[in-house]
């Protein structure tokens, strides 16, 4: 079993005619050992590496794709992170993980 965190970060819409988003406020929504196969899953929903070229360190996390809520205007990206409370060997497991999910070669 492998822990990870899992994070919703919800920016709020752009006032008038301004064209960034206001500081998000960050919410871990899971925070809990998942198997192989389940974390495979998560790297295939959360398939945007937080930098280019992957190499599959414990210190890369996933992302998704920014959602809009059309009714509010506000915008939510959802994270996903190796959890430092890992036993040092799991590290391999998260770099595993990537190449199954084909995020890494």
């Amino acid at each position: 079993m492998i822990l990870i965190h899992q994070f919703e970060t919800t920016y709020s819409a752009p006032e008038g005619d301004e064209d960034y988003c206001s500081e998000g406020e960050s919410m871990e929504t899971m925070h809990e050992p998942v198997t192989f196969r389940e974390l495979v899953d998560l790297m295939r929903e959360h398939a945007h590496p937080s930098c280019s070229p992957a190499s599959g360190a414990p210190f890369e996390w996933l992302s998704t794709e920014p959602e809009q809520d059309y009714r509010t205007g506000e915008w939510t990206e959802r994270t996903l992170h190796f959890s430092r409370a890992n036993p040092p060997h799991a590290a391999r497991y998260w770099r595993l993980a990537m190449k199954a999910a084909g995020l890494i070669r």
